[in-house]
């Protein structure tokens, strides 16, 4: 039984959909670029409109629930949940190689401790990084690397995480380069651990959830950020790079033009 939302589509709704689907098949590494080009202008479209119509509201948080919607629609269009890994247990494999991961978001902030935040506070932070998490995991480790896999899973792994490195390209608009460019690094550093995980685990829902206590307890922790963030990203990298010997041979992904009923 696959975890996959119940929908109908018409016959010429379903042949479109098909046809994306082989283009995914026929052409990986366009079809990344162009949903790259899509997350990324749906971002900062949403983010203008939002900041020119209402000025007061916040930007940053009904932009990312925009893209959030719009990966639901796509995941749900395409009948692709269960290939970008929101899949049942029977699926899931090697669980143990979250633990080090694990550690590294959750143990590491922690051991300096947090500072105190009212209620309201918290779960404003809460939601707003699981939609974080949701919006950023389905889409660059869930479609985006899925399309990706035909290239090989070393090269779908390294590309996926390029491709999430120059989504904070954006920020070069509001900080400081060096500060954007270090922003960058760590999210390449990231993005090649996550996919590794993803591709080892066969699944998302724990990097998700990973991804959200990542940011919440950055957000949160006593620490200093960067130099913690250093240190978590480092760690990552390396740890991903482990992952990733052996992944070809022991993992032979699916055509990516399969349509998932």
């Amino acid at each position: 039984m696959h975890m996959q939302p119940k929908i109908t589509q018409s016959i010429p709704e379903r042949r479109r959909a098909t046809a994306v689907l082989n283009y995914f098949q026929q052409r990986p590494n366009q079809s990344a670029v162009i949903l790259f080009a899509i997350d990324l202008l749906l971002g900062a479209l949403s983010g203008i409109i939002v900041q020119t119509m209402f000025p007061q509201a916040d930007a940053p948080f009904i932009t990312m629930c925009v893209v959030a919607v719009v990966i639901v629609g796509l995941l749900t269009w395409l009948r692709w949940w269960r290939e970008a890994g929101f899949n049942t247990p029977s699926e899931w494999r090697d669980l143990r190689l979250l633990w080090l991961p694990a550690g590294v978001a959750i143990v590491l902030p922690l051991l300096g401790g947090v500072q105190g935040l009212a209620l309201g506070t918290a779960v404003y932070l809460t939601i707003g990084y699981l939609i974080t998490g949701f919006m950023e995991e389905a889409w660059l480790r869930g479609l985006i690397l899925r399309v990706l896999r035909p290239t090989g899973p070393v090269r779908a792994v390294l590309l996926s995480a390029l491709l999430f490195a120059l989504l904070h390209s954006t920020n070069f608009l509001f900080r400081s380069p060096a500060i954007v460019l270090a922003q960058m690094v760590g999210a390449f550093c990231f993005g090649v651990a996550f996919a590794a995980l993803r591709l080892r685990t066969n699944t998302i829902w724990f990097l998700v959830g990973l991804h959200m206590l990542h940011d919440l307890l950055l957000h949160v922790t006593v620490f200093p950020v960067i130099p913690l963030d250093v240190v978590q990203d480092t760690i990552l990298l390396i740890y991903g790079i482990y992952l990733l010997r052996g992944l070809r041979a022991s993992h032979t992904p699916a055509s990516a033009g399969e349509v998932v009923s």
